[in-house]
């Protein structure tokens, strides 16, 4: 009973809110190094840490907090940022309850797939795939039609939940039509750690 119990809350909590040396003797050898070092420089991302300290998890640039949503149990917080080339990149994280070393606290119900498949269906979101990468972690591409522009969106959400708690990793591109970088969101979803 208490296992389907959190289950439910896990399930109601994704409906409620679906939303990474040497010298040089030549000029041009040493314009080569300087190149490297400022392409260096802008392929390092901002690591963000959780407020709990919980986790780190790199965005290109910091993220701002945004309007915390009401989950089944505790409040959903929310980080987020939007990029000037039209990227979007989102953590939200929330507690499920119960013994954060229990299994059902560290996996997903064989048919989580399909009940957040049918709520992004029912939401009127088209869904791409959904693939379950792990026992804790699934992931979805999605195509949305945003009400007030129209514009159709696309976006990977890669969900875990790992010791009572469910983290929903966002991804998606912000510009009409265009589909999403799936190497730049595998580079951000990748980057998730958790360091207890």
């Amino acid at each position: 009973m208490k296992k389907k119990l959190a289950m439910a809350f896990v399930t109601i909590g994704f409906l409620i809110f679906l939303t990474s040396s040497g010298h040089l003797t030549t000029a041009a050898q040493g314009r080569q190094v300087r190149r490297r070092s400022a392409q260096a420089v802008a392929d390092r991302w901002y690591m963000f840490t959780s407020p709990d300290r919980d986790f780190t998890l790199d965005f290109p640039r910091e993220p701002k907090r945004e309007q915390d949503g009401q989950g089944p149990v505790t409040l959903i917080r929310n980080y987020a940022l939007n990029t000037r080339d039209g990227m979007r990149f989102s953590v939200n994280f929330q507690d499920i309850g119960g013994d954060p070393r229990s299994s059902q606290n560290n996996e997903f119900a064989p048919d989580h797939e399909e009940l957040v498949a049918a709520a992004a269906r029912k939401d009127g979101r088209r869904v791409v795939q959904i693939h379950r990468l792990a026992k804790n972690v699934v992931e979805m591409e999605l195509w949305q039609t945003v009400g007030e522009t129209k514009a159709d969106i696309n976006y990977l959400e890669r969900d875990v939940i790992w010791r009572g708690r469910v983290y929903t990793l966002g991804c998606g591109s912000l510009v009409d039509g265009r589909g999403v970088d799936k190497s730049i969101c595998r580079r951000f979803f990748n980057s998730l750690r958790f360091t207890r």
